[in-house]
């Protein structure tokens, strides 16, 4: 058995693959009618939609098969990517690159395989239509042609899904930010308001008229740090293709986000400490500067006169990255609810800095579109360690 080479341009057509985030998404009727189509037209119990991710092949629709793919290694389909043509293989058994393929010698005795490429307009190959049959034989000029639309078609099908993903994170990104916004930036202002009118009426004194707008003055700090993160995810989330993967420097990071915190770390007298022995990481450098900007400020909002370090180090095909301070630290109760409903994280800062806990809300979700995971310990008076995987 030979496992493909991989393609030239593979790189870009896995970035190009994930932004269509189709991967690992639910079976649906329109796909699965194409395979069937397939089937029927080229008289093969088997015709496949696959997704090439980088060491699996995924079946996207599916008629005569079992499982959800199989490893990239022993695909068909990893080799029919390499061209922009059909690749017919008549007999497998007289293929050097097939003859002793486990999807040959076992089930599901593979003998005849053909697969046209799914591509994009960019030219790059997704995955491919294929029909599989366990006899040999080979296709007329016709059945080739009916099989070249139809992956044609399942192109158009992902664009549309695409689209439709696209559309409604639209509709959610502004409800919430419409539920966000009419609440959370209403409550300082109509504060500041309400205490100004209580000062011209002489209700209360210039003296409490001050106290109460240092209050308010910290409301306003603490708003106008949930308006920009607002702005970041609303304008990422609506320009979601613009998420890719990429080698990325962890240090100029991890320095732009110290650069930003650094003042507010002074005033509380908060040392930022790296150590970085990844040196690189693969994702999208927008979304890493969001999620650790975020966790950066939030632990120094209850830290102080202690430490806020990051870290970063590889484990096998991942890496770890952790965000520790020796704050005040929460109970389990409130580590519990920590990416439930935003009111369920309020606690004051140390210097009595109000938070409504949306950052975390808002890494949450940038995390899931980087697939990566969060996991957080923590114990009052002990601080607070934000462990993420890519």
């Amino acid at each position: 058995m030979k496992p493909a080479i991989l393609p030239v341009n593979e790189k870009e057509r896995l970035e190009e693959l994930y932004r269509y985030d189709i991967l690992d998404t639910a079976y649906e009727e329109t796909f699965n009618q194409i395979v069937q189509l397939a089937s029927a037209v080229c008289d093969s119990p088997i015709s496949l939609i696959t997704l090439l991710d980088k060491d699996r092949q995924w079946f996207k629709a599916k008629k005569g098969m079992d499982g959800d793919g199989t490893s990239r290694d022993i695909s068909f389909c990893s080799h029919a990517i390499l061209d922009d043509e059909l690749m017919e293989i008549q007999d497998a058994f007289n293929d050097e690159r097939f003859f002793d393929n486990p999807l040959v010698t076992g089930n599901p005795n593979i003998r005849f395989y053909a697969g046209m490429p799914i591509t994009t307009k960019k030219g790059l190959p997704l995955g491919v239509l294929c029909v599989i049959d366990n006899k040999p034989k080979n296709l007329s000029p016709e059945q080739k042609f009916v099989l070249k639309v139809l992956a044609g078609q399942a192109m158009q099908l992902i664009e549309l899904h695409k689209k439709h993903v696209e559309i409604n994170t639209l509709v959610e990104t502004h409800k919430k930010i419409l539920s966000i916004v009419s609440h959370d930036v209403r409550n300082p202002l109509g504060a500041i308001k309400s205490i100004l009118e209580l000062r011209n009426d002489d209700i209360i004194s210039k003296e409490e008229a001050d106290e109460m707008l240092v209050v308010a003055s910290q409301q306003i700090d603490n708003t106008l740090d949930m308006i920009s993160n607002l702005v970041d995810w609303g304008r990422m989330q609506i320009q979601a293709r613009a998420l890719t993967k990429k080698d990325t420097n962890f240090e100029e990071v991890v320095q732009r986000c110290f650069n930003v915190v650094g003042a507010a770390a002074s005033l509380k007298n908060n040392k930022l400490v790296l150590i970085d022995e990844a040196k690189t990481v693969y994702t999208d450098p927008n979304a890493l500067e969001f999620i650790l900007r975020n966790l950066i400020t939030n632990a120094n909002k209850y830290t102080e006169d202690g430490s806020i370090t990051v870290t970063s180090k590889k484990e096998d095909e991942h890496v770890v990255i952790t965000v520790a301070d020796s704050g005040i630290g929460m109970t389990e109760e409130k580590l519990n609810s920590i990416f439930g409903n935003s009111k369920n994280f309020s606690e004051p800062g140390t210097k009595n800095e109000p938070g409504s806990g949306l950052g975390l809300i808002l890494i949450k979700e940038f995390l899931d579109k980087i697939h990566a995971t969060i996991s957080l310990t923590s114990e009052p008076g002990k601080g607070t360690e934000v462990t993420i995987v890519l």
